[in-house]
């Protein structure tokens, strides 16, 4: 059994419970159509999507989890930083054996940055001396059989671990369910901010939304939850903490719930710009997508090109240049979804910057919706394109330029 079918077999053990669901990152490694001499199916890169570059203090490991399937790990009453966020470093055969051990310690040396350690084996390939060592350094250890089941052989402890840009990300990936840019349903912060309002008020949440908000529910609902505002993964929606403080700010600035939602029914279907009309307002969903890790690498990007005097704000120039510096995050903000796309820009491992010079690469949902959140929270200068067949890097429309609003 070759690495990359292991990965995927304990990819999707941990990934999935019989309630919730995690999120998934593999690292671009596993972007190879063969594995030592062995073919890999396009199924399998599928499984193992999303794929895209990590990069921990430790080295690169196979695979991050949020959330991970609580049935894998222990429970603790310690308190540890939610969602829980684990790795995987998987080992399949490799000339007739395979190197259990280093599995083992390969995800133990990443447990400063992560609260859980797994080693992903074949089944056959465990022995006890592996057992001991896997408690000994508090890994858990996944055995995958020749069907791809997975069987739990070792559970670790969650344990404390520090927090990077790279591992926040894709925390904040498992609280929204996905990539910030691909939930944005709407073109303006408002219908997020009047969600949590309404979870908040009297009433039913639903007929308030409709009558103050919008009439698309679930849209301002998933904008919530890209902003970080409200989680729904049990069912009913419940405010996170952020969510929480934005209600209060919002109630204080507007001397109450019902208030703030009548202010938000004025600016329905209103081309005016929220930070120049509503401060107070855009500011509390500048404050969410500011926490999204790469709103402040871009920012951090656009920046630099300012001190550096260019002028050259376009998208693609962007993109590109935020690849050089995070590309990581050039991938998850700028690109597509698209397996296909994704495995373009990361073949051979390394980040291949012409794939930016291609409009039908790029996010819609990126150029429209998530610019509109910036611009409204006056982060950028400009609203975006509505549509990917107006994207052309051979003009400089307003619409395709992200120039920052004022440059620090």
């Amino acid at each position: 059994m070759i690495e990359p079918l292991v990965l995927a077999a304990a990819k999707d053990y941990l990934v999935t419970d019989s309630i919730e669901h995690g999120y998934a990152i593999v690292d671009a490694q596993f972007l190879v159509n063969q594995w030592g001499e062995t073919n890999v199916a396009d199924e399998t890169i599928e499984r193992l999507s999303p794929i895209n570059a990590l990069n921990l203090s430790s080295g690169r490991p196979d695979a991050l989890v949020a959330a991970p399937n609580p049935s894998a790990f222990e429970t603790s009453t310690e308190q540890v930083l939610a969602p829980l966020l684990s790795v995987i470093e998987a080992k399949g055969h490799s000339a007739g054996s395979v190197n259990v051990a280093e599995a083992i310690t390969q995800a133990h040396a990443h447990l400063d940055e992560v609260n859980l350690g797994f080693a992903a084996v074949p089944k056959r390939s465990i022995k006890s001396i592996h057992r001991r060592l896997a408690g000994e350094l508090d890994v858990g250890v996944l055995l995958v059989d020749e069907t791809g089941d997975v069987e739990v052989a070792e559970k670790p402890r969650a344990v404390g671990a520090s927090t990077t840009p790279s591992t926040e990300t894709v925390r904040f990936h498992a609280r929204i369910g996905g990539d910030v840019p691909s939930k944005l349903k709407k073109n303006h912060p408002k219908n997020a901010l009047g969600y949590i309002l309404a979870v908040t008020a009297d009433g039913n949440t639903e007929t308030l939304c409709e009558e103050y908000v919008i009439e698309t529910v679930s849209h301002a609902r998933l904008d919530a939850e890209a902003l970080g505002l409200v989680a729904t993964g049990s069912g009913n929606p419940r405010l996170t903490p952020k969510g929480t403080e934005s209600v209060r700010t919002l109630s204080y600035c507007y001397d109450g719930v019902v208030a703030a939602l009548n202010k938000i029914r004025e600016y329905r279907r209103s081309r005016e710009r929220l930070i120049d009309v509503e401060p107070a307002m855009a500011i509390v969903a500048r404050d969410a997508i500011l926490q999204y890790p790469p709103t402040q690498e871009l920012l951090h990007v656009l920046d630099d090109i300012t001190e550096e005097g260019s002028g050259r704000f376009r998208v693609d120039q962007v993109a590109k240049r935020l690849a050089k510096r995070r590309p990581e995050f050039a991938i998850d903000l700028f690109l597509s979804t698209d397996p296909k796309i994704r495995r373009t820009a990361l073949r051979d491992q390394e980040i291949r910057l012409e794939v930016f010079d291609q409009e039908e690469h790029y996010h819609t949902n990126t150029l429209y919706q998530y610019k509109a959140v910036l611009f409204h929270t006056g982060l950028l200068t400009s609203r975006g394109l509505d549509t990917l067949a107006k994207l052309d890097f051979s003009e400089e429309k307003e619409s395709q330029m992200w120039i920052p609003e004022v440059s620090l």
